[in-house]
C-alpha cells in the first residue's frame, strides 16, 4: 500500500473511506482508501488521523463515549480537558468547538484534522467566557485530577446554556477495584480502594476519586438526564491479540451499549458516564460558590 503525499495547500475535508481534499482554490479531489497507510496520511506537512491508529483500548473508549453522546451537529461545544485534541477533533468535523487543556505536551501532538479553537490554559481561562455560552460541555476524566472540584463544575455550569448538556466521564471505584483484583493480580491496592484510599494513574498521578451524585450536589443547576457504564467487559477478556481487530471491537461495543445503562454492571463498570442538562434556577451568591434554588 503506498502513502499519497499532496501539495502543502490541500486541506483534509473529511476521511469516511473516500477522503476529500480542497486546495485554496475550492478544487475537490477524491482519493480512495486504498491510496493510504492504514494509520496516518500525510497531506504536505500536516497529517490525517484515523482512529484505528489509537491503542484498542483507547479506540473502544471513544468508540463507546461518542455512542453514548450521540450525533452533535451545529452546536457550540467546549472540550474541557481535551489532551491530545481527539474527541474536540471529532466534533470539530459539524460543530464548533472550543478546546481548553492545559498540558503543553500533550497539545504538542493534538488532532487538528478540522478545524477548532485550542486554549492553553486551566479552569480560570473560562471567565473570559460570558454565560450560557456553550450547547454541550464535554469533561472527560479530568475531574479526579482536580483539587478544586466545585469551583470547576461551577464554572462549567456557569457557560453552559440553560437546557443544555454537559458530558462527564469519571472513574467508578467499584470497576478499579476489580481491576486491582482480577487484571492486575494486586490485592494490596484492591484493599486500598475499599478503604477509601485513592490510586494512582500511570500518566496524570493521583486518582481522587468522587460520587456520581457529588456533581449535582455541588451545583443544583445541574440535573443528572442519563447515567452509563463504560468498559464492564473488555478487560477482562484475556486474549489480549483479539482487542486491535475490528470485528472484535464492534461486538465488544454493541454488548457494552447493550448492558451500559442495566444497573448491576453499570456499578461494576470501570468508568461512568454522567449526562448533565442545565435547569433554570435562582441563584444566591455565598463567598466563592454559588447557592442555587430550582425554579
Amino acid at each position: 500500500m503506498s502513502r499519497t503525499r499532496l501539495p502543502s495547500d490541500f486541506r483534509c475535508c473529511n476521511y469516511h473511506g473516500i477522503v476529500s481534499y480542497v486546495t485554496k482554490g475550492r478544487e475537490t479531489v477524491a482519493l480512495s482508501q486504498e491510496q493510504y497507510s492504514p494509520s496516518i496520511t500525510w497531506i504536505g506537512d500536516e497529517t490525517v488521523h484515523r482512529i484505528t491508529e489509537l491503542p484498542a483500548w483507547e479506540r473502544l473508549f471513544k468508540r463507546i463515549v461518542w455512542a453514548q453522546i450521540g450525533d452533535l451537529k451545529g452546536l457550540s461545544i467546549l472540550d474541557f480537558g481535551s489532551g491530545e485534541g481527539i474527541t474536540a477533533d471529532h466534533y470539530a468535523e459539524n460543530n464548533s468547538v472550543t478546546a481548553v487543556e492545559p498540558s503543553e505536551e500533550m497539545l504538542s501532538s493534538a488532532w487538528k484534522d478540522h478545524e477548532y479553537k485550542q486554549i492553553i490554559g486551566d479552569v480560570s481561562v473560562l471567565s473570559e467566557y460570558d454565560d450560557h455560552t456553550f450547547d454541550f460541555i464535554i469533561c472527560h476524566n479530568v475531574l479526579e485530577y482536580i483539587d478544586d472540584k466545585q469551583r470547576t463544575v461551577n464554572e462549567l455550569a456557569r457557560v453552559l446554556k440553560q437546557g443544555g448538556r454537559l458530558s462527564i466521564v469519571k472513574h467508578n471505584r467499584a470497576g478499579r477495584v476489580m481491576q486491582m483484583a482480577v487484571l492486575l493480580d494486586d490485592f494490596e491496592k484492591a484493599n486500598a480502594l475499599l478503604d477509601g484510599k485513592n490510586s494512582t494513574a500511570s500518566k496524570f498521578g493521583s486518582i481522587r476519586y468522587y460520587e456520581d451524585q457529588d456533581i449535582s450536589e455541588w451545583d443544583r443547576r445541574l440535573k443528572l438526564v442519563d447515567s452509563y457504564g463504560i468498559r464492564t467487559f473488555w478487560d477482562l477478556q484475556q486474549k489480549q491479540e483479539k482487542h486491535d481487530q475490528e470485528e472484535w471491537q464492534e461486538r465488544m461495543i454493541q454488548l457494552e451499549m447493550r448492558v451500559s445503562q442495566m444497573d448491576d454492571y453499570r456499578r461494576i463498570a470501570f468508568f461512568h458516564h454522567l449526562i448533565f442538562t442545565k435547569e433554570e434556577v435562582r441563584m444566591r451568591n455565598r463567598g466563592n460558590y454559588m447557592d442555587v434554588e430550582t425554579a
